[in-house]
């Protein structure tokens, strides 16, 4: 019996047929290899197989047992795991959490046993991976483990690894070759998605290969050669793969056009070299020995002291848009990150660095000119693309890298830095790719390549700079260039270098804290702090009970509502009806719990509105699939236009004893000042220790992985804003108390109020990260601007101007500390 079997398997996207009729099937006890070209149909079909894409028609079985219906976390239960090319990875959430919505919150022990299990089954790796860090602060490789790791750790019967090796350093892949082969027994499958075809021979026992969406066939490993394999892949005779060099004597005599001398940077010392126009130069060395912070540093993106001169002139160091500007042009490994604009069409990421080139006056851009110049690259770099207009999210990852490298080579550089620059990319393209960057190099550019690809090295470079600890050991030129010469020479101590990483490890623990939710509430209790320390300086009775009780009642309010507007921004969402909702329910009450004199059905129907508005802005935003912004709004001025339908003006004073009760205090300490903080830590609690939680912040992080791993999106979407609406009654209720009558205008300002304080606690409006701890801080800190002016005779406009300034500059802090990643 097959362990996986996709038969008849046919998947239509608009305007392409991604899969046609393919069968494929994989046996117990083997390691089977699908190979085919970017786009020829393999991540699809794997994503049928795990149940993430539905197909057209065909049928999935698991050990003969069907698919129909399921979902990914059914084929999860079935047997079936997978290492995806970009992992299903939440980059706010931890990896312990990451870990536990992979596996399976139960499987994992419960929440709070989530950290034990992930160092648990990350130990053997020995990448320094803390299973407390944020996905975001870990390098790609690092990423790619966890993945692994968390696919292993489901126990699966079928094992899907999609391009599993191409962050993994050399020891790694042997490292995970190893894992393979003591996965696979008589009970167990491996199915190995791979461009590199010298990984694909050595660790499969069958390879079958897809093309444009349809099996070309299925092969035993040892009867197939390397270069059969590619030649079937990409549907023609491979001529040769790489395109041929200059002899290097010519490339000598040739003008200096970058030159680096003795730069510095954190993690490379004393690096001196020069490339010459018309010259490929290569970086190469064991992983972790200062290439990437070298080539980030050559780029501008990452500070360094030294020269560099391109064409002569002296370049700004540490300044990327200075860098672009001299002539040279960085291409990322992850061109996904910082390479290319997928949403925008082809054409106008071809010529996104050369606009003036197709504009009228610098201004308008000329469609034909944009469209000419776009096409000549299309076709010059065999880009395989429907139309200009096609958004470039729709071509595989290999056309993707060439419309990368198209903006780059129209825009006429003087310096190409590349790293990585076939990264995921198939070998029909990589060939394009190999061409793309010599003829750049014929063309007068001085081109630097950093690869951990030997082969690719030896075959493209006329040089290569060896570096070991953060320096360069060794150069490599013309006939000495070959894979074997870059691996012995790349052989070198690394006890120095082991000892600073140990250092580097120890210094982030306080930089991940800096980076994390909770490190907002201890900047802004400090600043709190030291404001009221100030004010007292100048007005002891700063802090007399009176003060005290009247700056928390007002907090609570704000704290209310920013766990109201929280709750949906965690999910990536955003309510603007929250503050005219609080004014409506307070209307409500003024007729019901005054002029009715029943206050336990008032305070019924303000449930029951605020439950209703919830539901009509979850329905419309899930179900009808309505801009979150754009119906909050729509619902802001259906609120405001209800309170002032029903209460013209102010009336139904409500009674002393209804007011006295919502402000009664302990002491100083007003009871809803103290209800809400026990609220926001709840709330807190219920978000890092709770299956909801973790979901709602999974959904904000990033959405298309949350659905990969089986988390029903759209429902925690449609709870958070439901939740939203009914946590707005608290507000409303310390409004019946602080104005004493039904009149919803002062419900207004909290709608702006409820973002200023999630903005000032950290919070991601983007979704995925956030602190309820951070709204108390931040809450009282705007209160107690408020309360400040009058103790120091300031104007009331230095109310708004220390709080915006204060707003300011805690989101600059807190942006800057989030912005660089940790090493």
């Amino acid at each position: 019996m097959a362990a996986l079997s996709l038969l008849g398997i046919t998947k239509d996207f608009p305007g392409v047929r991604a899969l046609d009729n393919v069968t494929f099937e994989t046996t117990p006890g083997k390691i089977h290899a699908l190979v085919g070209e970017n786009g020829a149909g393999k991540s699809t079909l794997m994503a049928i197989a795990a149940c993430v894409l539905a197909p057209d028609s065909g049928e999935i079985k698991i050990f003969g047992e069907s698919l129909a219906g399921a979902t990914p976390k059914q084929a999860r239960k079935m047997g079936l795991g997978i290492v995806r090319q970009d992992p299903a990875l939440l980059p706010d959430l931890t990896v312990a959490e990451n870990i536990a919505l992979g596996v399976g919150i139960a499987e994992v022990g419960g929440l709070s046993n989530a950290v034990k299990f992930s160092d648990l089954i990350l130990k053997d790796w020995n990448v320094g991976i803390d299973s407390r860090a944020a996905i975001s602060d870990l390098t790609q490789e690092q990423r790619f483990i966890v993945e692994i790791s968390k696919a292993l750790a489901v126990k699966p019967k079928i094992l899907v690894l999609d391009e599993p090796t191409e962050h993994l350093s050399t020891g790694n892949v042997e490292k995970l070759f190893g894992i393979i082969r003591e996965f696979v027994n008589p009970e167990t499958s491996v199915i190995y998605i791979s461009h590199r075809i010298r990984e694909v021979k050595m660790i499969s026992d069958e390879i079958t290969i897809l093309r444009d969406g349809k099996v070309r066939g299925t092969y035993n490993s040892d009867q197939i050669s390397e270069d059969q394999i590619i030649e079937y892949v990409i549907g023609r005779t491979l001529e040769t793969v790489f395109p041929p060099k200059l002899d290097y004597k010519f490339i000598a005599e040739k003008e200096e056009k970058f030159t680096v001398t003795n730069l510095h940077g954190d993690g490379f010392a004393n690096i001196t070299f020069s490339v010459r126009s018309g010259e490929i130069v290569g970086i190469a060395g064991v992983q972790g020995n200062g290439q990437e912070e070298l080539i980030q540093a050559l780029s501008g993106l990452t500070k360094s002291k030294g020269e560099i001169e391109i064409s002569g002139n002296r370049a700004s160091l540490g300044n990327s848009a200075a860098m672009a500007k001299s002539g040279l042009i960085y291409l990322p490994a992850d061109r996904h990150a910082g390479g290319v604009l997928l949403p925008i069409a082809v054409g106008e990421n071809v010529v996104a660095r050369t606009l003036r080139d197709v504009s009228v006056g610098g201004i308008f851009i000329n469609k034909r000119k944009l469209e000419k110049s776009a096409q000549e690259q299309v076709e010059a770099l065999s880009i395989k693309t429907p139309s200009l207009e096609t958004p470039l999210s729709s071509l595989s990852g290999g056309n993707q890298q060439k419309v990368v490298l198209s903006r780059a080579v129209l825009s006429a550089p003087k310096v190409i830095l590349a790293e990585e620059p076939t990264q995921g990319v198939d070998a029909g393209a990589r060939v394009d790719i190999y061409k793309i960057l010599r003829e750049a190099a014929d063309n007068g550019a001085a081109v630097v390549i950093f690869s951990t690809n030997g082969v690719e090295l030896e075959g493209l470079c006329d040089r290569i700079l060896i570096m070991s600890r953060g320096n360069v050991v060794e150069e490599l030129a013309g006939e000495e260039v070959s894979e074997e010469a870059i691996a012995r020479a790349a052989l070198t101590s690394t006890a120095v270098r082991e000892r600073v990483e140990r250092l580097e490890h120890r210094q982030s623990k306080l930089h991940r804290w800096l980076r994390g939710d909770q490190s907002p509430a201890v900047i802004l209790f400090t600043i709190a702090i030291l404001l009221g320390l100030v004010v007292s300086l100048k007005d002891s009775s700063f802090f007399s009970a009176f003060n005290l009780n009247a700056i928390m009642f007002s907090t609570a309010p704000l704290i209310f509502m920013g766990i109201a507007q929280l709750t949906v921004v965690l999910g990536s969402g955003f309510d603007l009806s929250v503050g005219p909702l609080s004014g409506v329910l307070v209307v409500i009450a003024s007729f019901f719990v005054v002029a009715k004199g029943n206050p336990i059905l008032g305070f019924a129907l303000l449930g029951g509105f605020a439950l209703t508005a919830g539901l009509l802005n979850a329905t419309a935003i899930v179900k009808l699939k309505v801009n979150p912004v754009v119906m909050t709004l729509a619902t802001f001025m259906l609120f405001q236009g209800l309170y002032l339908f029903w209460r013209p003006t102010p009336g139904g004073a409500f009674p002393d004893h209804v007011t006295g009760f919502i402000a009664h205090s302990i002491g100083s300490v007003p009871i809803i000042f103290v209800i809400a903080c026990a609220l926001a830590l709840l709330a807190e609690f219920a978000s890092r220790r709770t299956r909801f939680g973790l979901e709602l912040r999974a959904t904000g992080s990033r959405r298309d992985s949350a659905e990969k791993l089986g988390i029903k999106v759209n429902r925690i979407t449609f709870i958070s804003y439901v939740l939203s609406s009914l946590l707005t009654i608290p507000t409303a209720l310390v409004l019946i108390s602080l104005i004493g009558i039904g009149d919803g205008r002062p419900g207004l300002a909290y709608t702006l109020q409820s973002i200023t304080v999630v903005v000032l606690a950290g919070a991601s409006i983007f979704g995925g990260r956030g602190s309820y701890i951070g709204l108390i801080v931040s809450g009282f800190l705007l209160q107690q601007v408020l309360a400040t002016t009058p103790f120091l005779g300031l104007p009331e406009d230095w109310t708004y101007w220390v709080s915006g300034g204060i707003t300011i500059i805690a989101a600059t802090i807190f942006a800057q500390l989030r912005s660089t990643r940790s090493r």
